[in-house]
């Protein structure tokens, strides 16, 4: 879509906080860690814009699934979720998988997903919708390295998350880091998860890499979603079990699919 119908979306967002949970409070959030939120100045800001890239093409899925956890990490049980994304960006990697986002520990229902025809009116659905009353965080997905995403754009982003106390989480899919006015930097890419035995699947691991911090220090981590509390947990690598390959290598060679969730 091209333009936001900001009436139907507030009476939507109403009608998800009326289920018996308002927006996160306070201006702060972490991401349950003590080795992570310890380079931060009293946690992330949450009226913020934070800025999240795929390391490579193929850990988009990753990424994806960083972006959500730490929306889930931001705001408060129940609170609705906006995702604004580019229709290239769902043409590329897909539309976001119900079981998946419930295997992350979000409810789908908390989700209001936004489509539209181009970068322009995504970064205007965002700075409309980022005023809403009663957001638990936005995430907004353009695609690549669209013009109209400048230094000026993401200044205007960062001020309406300032202004209104909601988190923005701008998902870079398709690009690599430039200037903008970006609080936080992080780079994903996808690690191989421990599974609790019987071949059951393990809960989801990211190489995290943050590489701007406007709070304090920057970092790298390898880092467990631990999908039934909404906490991450720092873990030791596992040696000798991972081959490295390109991202463009075959499917035999690097285990992962594209944007799962």
């Amino acid at each position: 879509m091209a333009i936001v119908d900001l009436t139907a979306l507030r009476r939507d967002i109403a009608s998800l906080n009326e289920q018996g949970t308002q927006g996160a409070s306070g201006s702060a959030f972490d991401l349950g860690c003590r080795t992570v939120d310890g380079i931060f100045r009293g946690g992330l800001q949450r009226g913020a814009l934070h800025e999240i890239f795929a390391k490579e093409s193929g850990d988009a899925g990753a990424a994806t699934g960083f972006v959500i956890a730490l929306a889930l990490r931001a705001s408060a049980n129940l609170s609705p979720i906006l995702w604004i994304e580019e229709d290239f960006t769902g043409n590329e990697h897909g539309f976001p998988y119900a079981p998946g986002l419930h295997y992350l520990g979000l409810d789908p229902k908390r989700v209001i997903f936004v489509r539209c025809s181009s970068p322009h009116n995504v970064l205007k659905a965002a700075a409309d919708s980022l005023g809403i009353r009663g957001m638990g965080a936005v995430i907004i997905a353009p695609w690549g390295h669209p013009k109209c995403l400048d230094l000026t754009a993401s200044r205007k982003l960062l001020l309406s998350a300032q202004q209104a106390e909601v988190p923005a989480f701008l998902l870079r899919l398709g690009a690599v880091p430039g200037e903008n006015a970006a609080v936080t930097r992080w780079l994903i890419r996808a690690a191989t998860s421990q599974s609790p035995g019987a071949n059951a699947p393990g809960n989801p691991v990211f190489q995290v890499q943050l590489i701007r911090n406007r709070q304090g220090n920057t970092g790298q981590w390898l880092l467990q979603w631990e999908s039934e509390n909404h906490v991450f947990q720092r873990i030791e690598p596992v040696f000798g079990s991972v081959v490295s390959t390109s991202s463009y290598g075959s499917s035999q060679t690097r285990k992962f699919a594209a944007r799962p969730f």
